[in-house]
């Protein structure tokens, strides 16, 4: 049976202090008087271990902050711009792309009403409504406000006039504890433009839509 052996007999090596998360220590490696090279070694890659999952966590921690929106946890206008400008690039081998601006009409009454905790809940809920009925691959954001931002590769404006219409009836038959409708504008493009340029031809038609409420309209129809 192998002793552990005594305090007297090992000298530290040094200490490492980790912080990881809401975690935190000191972790204190010693090396045996008798021992060479190999625990010398297993205590340098024990500790690269240990700084790969504190820099893992951390850059984790980051991304989250700097793409994904706090309230809905869907991704925001920083990470759409990225993605969006992406998808741009790759028109030439997907050859269409379709982007919706959705709205959800009379919302600062909604608040006004209700609150701003009902607003928020109200918030949550459409952007599980939005992922639950889009693909995979398809690209939702939080634009800002009472405003969602989708992106719809590989898909022409009658494609994306199906998808938006079902998602404004499910909207209009969701019990979010009031009545809730939304209104969306639809860009399409099948050329490489501004990211920018294809917002405004969506923010137009969104206008539009606006007009008479809990509508889907398409810009230049």
């Amino acid at each position: 049976m192998l002793k552990r052996p005594h305090l007297s007999k090992l000298f530290p090596i040094f200490f490492l202090w980790i912080g990881i998360g809401l975690s935190s220590g000191i972790i204190q490696l010693y090396m045996h008087k008798k021992c060479g090279k190999n625990l010398l070694m297993t205590a340098s890659l024990t500790i690269q271990i240990i700084m790969w999952l504190g820099l893992g966590y951390s850059f984790k921690k980051l991304y989250i902050f700097a793409y994904q929106d706090e309230l809905t946890n869907l991704w925001n206008r920083r990470y759409l711009y990225t993605r969006l400008k992406d998808e741009m690039k790759r028109l030439k081998q997907n050859k269409v792309l379709s982007l919706a601006i959705i709205d959800i009409d009379n919302f600062k009454r909604i608040n006004d009403t209700f609150g701003h905790l009902f607003g928020d809940k109200v918030l949550i809920e459409m952007a599980c409504i939005l992922q639950k009925n889009l693909r995979k691959n398809d690209i939702v954001a939080r634009w800002g406000g009472e405003e969602f931002i989708i992106v719809l590769p590989k898909t022409d404006v009658k494609g994306a006039k199906i998808v938006f219409e079902r998602i404004r009836k499910i909207i209009e038959n969701y019990d979010f504890g009031c009545k809730i409708t939304v209104s969306g504008g639809i860009a399409f493009v099948g050329e490489d433009i501004e990211a920018d340029k294809l917002i405004g031809m969506a923010d137009e038609a969104l206008y539009e839509a606006k007009r008479r409420k809990n509508l889907i309209a398409v810009y230049g129809e």
